[in-house]
């Protein structure tokens, strides 16, 4: 009994009422708890993964010992470029904002208290300069009933958002494939035209040598060593550019994998990537799978429900509320409770909604528009890349024929320059024809290579 007496006059006091507003509001939101620790883990920076950072080369397992593929080139953007982390957290949020238009459907529960101390004068009474307490608590419902298809449409706006967000993010792993794809390919053409370069000053020192052993015991003039070791100069300098162009496509490369560092990795044999299907069945499946159509598509859903939003908000809406609360000067506090049904209707607003409206349409065929435009391009891509790949595959296969014709003719003529039938000039020029060759099949070979990376990515293939 005297137990009992005490929590009645725990309860009868206002530390007793906070107590319970306390913890009443505490078993209403563990959740909202929830994510606020996860919202400040992220504030502080804890567990920030690669992505949000840029990662070091030895967790993407990148060291001057790898041999680095195209496969594992794409393995390694694809989990660690920064452009792939935000379009992941822009669907998170897409996600999280489609969660907070669907809440809308859904009753709301609203929980209050207050204290307050003061007088109590009123009018045509003796002022009076004694205070009292005043203590109040209550617990509130709304449901929206019925708003004409207006939360609905919103939903439906939140949810084309969200599918745009993952189309978004299928974009960004296709752009970032592409941007992998062409870097490798630059930076295994500028190592082969490297090479080119270094086989030419081989070449001309060679033909230095052999002209400065000629000119010792008159066979040839001063002319000819002068022009032989300005030819040697003017091939190293190619060699030197050849160098730097291949430093310049190692930090492409590097980018576009996610890494800000040089791993000193050795590039792997690149290969062929395999492309069937003619320019129509290609077309047929980019309109089908294409993210950028498909996010635009969604674009055209969310415009479309923009329209109904906006028709709905002609109208009014109805609305379920209820209350139950307490109050009073003293302990225990008087109760009531009521519920009431609402609606509310704007009858005049200047025509902003009428405008609205019209926006919205408007808005809608600009929509359809850009997924137009968008087809149209994809079009313009494909037929280029494949125009490209044509022309790339042509030189390709004339690539082996010159070259061999060029090697040919430099022979010739650097055995006629032996026997005193042919002038430095003419080695020279064979010289020259035979690195332009071999640098032309390099770059046809290559070209065929990113040509498909083109056609691939106009796909929107990942």
């Amino acid at each position: 009994m005297l137990a009992a007496r005490s929590q009645e006059r725990v309860r009868q006091t206002p530390l007793g009422a906070w107590i319970g507003v306390c913890l009443t509001l505490t078993a209403l939101l563990p959740a909202g708890c929830a994510t606020v620790r996860r919202a400040r883990a992220v504030q502080r920076g804890e567990d920030t993964p690669p992505g949000e950072r840029t990662a070091r080369a030895v967790e993407a397992g990148l060291t001057r010992d790898s041999l680095l593929t195209l496969d594992e080139a794409l393995r390694i953007a694809l989990t660690y470029h920064p452009s792939l982390a935000q379009a992941t957290q822009a669907l998170a949020a897409a996600r999280a904002q489609l969660q907070e238009t669907k809440a809308g459907r859904q009753p709301s529960l609203n929980a209050a208290a207050g204290y307050r101390r003061g007088t109590s004068n009123t009018e045509g009474q003796p002022a009076a300069g004694d205070a009292g307490n005043v203590y109040s608590g209550s617990l509130g419902l709304d449901l929206l009933l019925y708003d004409f298809g207006k939360t609905p449409a919103q939903a439906r706006q939140a949810g084309a958002h969200w599918i745009a967000a993952a189309e978004g993010l299928r974009a960004a792993r296709s752009d970032v494939a592409y941007g992998v794809r062409t870097a490798f390919f630059d930076l295994a053409r500028a190592q082969e035209l490297r090479q080119v370069a270094e086989d030419a000053v081989r070449q001309y020192q060679a033909h230095l040598e052999q002209v400065k052993a000629y000119a010792e015991v008159g066979r040839r003039i001063r002319y000819d060593v002068t022009k032989a070791e300005v030819d040697l100069g003017n091939a190293q300098l190619n060699q030197i550019s050849a160098a730097n162009a291949v430093a310049t496509a190692r930090a492409a490369l590097n980018r576009s994998l996610g890494l800000a560092e040089e791993p000193g990795y050795r590039l792997g044999a690149s290969e062929d990537l395999p492309i069937a299907g003619d320019a129509d069945a290609l077309m047929a499946m980019a309109r089908e799978r294409h993210p950028a159509l498909r996010a635009l598509r969604a674009q055209e859903t969310f415009a479309s429900a923009a329209v109904d939003e906006a028709i709905a908000d002609l109208y009014p809406s109805l609305r379920l509320t209820g209350q139950y609360g307490a109050s009073g000067s003293r302990f225990p506090l008087t109760w009531n409770w009521w519920g009431a049904a609402q609606s509310a209707w704007s009858a005049f607003t200047g025509w902003r909604k009428t405008g609205r409206v019209d926006e919205t349409a408007a808005q809608l065929r600009s929509a359809r528009a850009a997924t137009a435009d968008r087809e149209q391009q994809i079009h313009l891509e494909l037929r280029s890349a494949l125009s490209q790949l044509d022309s790339a595959r042509q030189r390709r296969q004339l690539g082996d024929l010159i070259v061999r014709e060029a090697q040919e003719s430099l022979n010739l003529v650097s055995e006629r320059y032996r026997v005193g039938q042919a002038s430095a000039v003419d080695v020279t020029d064979a010289q020259v024809a035979l690195t332009q060759a071999q640098g032309d099949r390099v770059r046809a070979r290559f070209d065929c290579q990113t040509a498909v990376a083109q056609l691939k990515h106009a796909m929107g293939e990942e």
